[in-house]
């Protein structure tokens, strides 16, 4: 999402913030709904950011279509974004998912403050690396033949046992309503969006072997401080690597481990 949407996305997110507070899962849950449905539906989407109708006739199809069959607040964020431009076509929808996602870690908060948010992320994490590391799981998200209360049976399960209203929601949406993507690309998506909205980063740290609580803590502290934040550790266990520790913030990879390095000398060598 670049340029007109972006700065729509930014109005969107201003309206869901002072209409979260009433009851913010009921919220997400009903922007999932309507997001569905713009996305089985071309001949709304289209209308809705339609830019040669008025801002006001744009709001006026939601009312139509909306009025007593989702909550005020789902309401007013939906008139919302249809009275904004949108650069294209599927903007709208991913814009409600945005906000969606932003409700349901409200919502979270609200159960349970830091706290429950984090343990909404770790859901999710858990989800992403056992996906990208399965490809029967993978294969299972995908399959065109089942149905989508089996995908989203196996995603939350996947995500962990006992998971948050929040966690179970997320990881529903993310497996059985991928929107064009994968699902364990969709629930980073959410993840990205939940770590955005509490000022950190993911620092992906991949180790030969678990580390201690005081090599975390080390670790840590070390990688705030170089990236000015305070970053969430996702590490994961691969022997592969044989030592050392692969650390990636974003696009940035910093590789100081031994299979690396012999890699490295590998080339160097041929």
């Amino acid at each position: 999402m670049t340029g007109v949407s972006t700065e729509s996305l930014k109005k969107v997110e201003e309206v869901l913030h002072t209409n979260v507070d009433q009851n913010p899962t009921q919220l997400a849950e009903e922007l999932f709904a309507v997001v569905d449905l713009v996305d089985r539906d071309g001949s709304l989407r289209r209308a809705l950011i339609d830019s040669s109708r008025e801002p006001a006739a744009r709001a006026g199809i939601v009312k139509a279509l909306f009025t007593g069959k989702v909550s005020e607040s789902t309401f007013n964020v939906v008139s919302a974004a249809a009275e904004q431009r949108w650069s294209e076509e599927r903007d709208f929808a991913d814009a409600l998912e945005n906000v969606a996602v932003v409700a349901a870690a409200a919502g979270a908060e609200a159960r349970g403050g830091a706290d429950a948010l984090e343990a909404v992320v770790n859901e999710l994490l858990t989800f992403i690396n056992i996906v990208d590391s399965s490809a029967e799981a993978q294969a299972a998200l995908s399959d065109g033949r089942a149905s989508n209360e089996a995908k989203q049976k196996l995603a939350v399960s996947l995500g962990g046992v006992n998971p948050t209203a929040e966690g179970k929601l997320l990881l529903e949406r993310a497996g059985a309503h991928s929107r064009g993507t994968t699902a364990s690309r969709l629930a980073q998506k959410f993840v990205e969006i939940i770590v955005k909205r509490q000022n950190r980063w993911i620092a992906r740290v991949t180790a030969a072997r678990p580390l201690s609580d005081a090599q975390i803590l080390k670790l840590q502290n070390s990688l705030n401080r170089v990236y000015n934040r305070n970053l969430k550790l996702d590490i994961t266990i691969d022997p592969s690597v044989i030592g050392g520790l692969r650390v990636q913030v974003g696009d940035e990879v910093v590789d100081g481990t031994v299979s690396n390095r012999l890699s490295d000398l590998d080339r160097a060598v041929a």
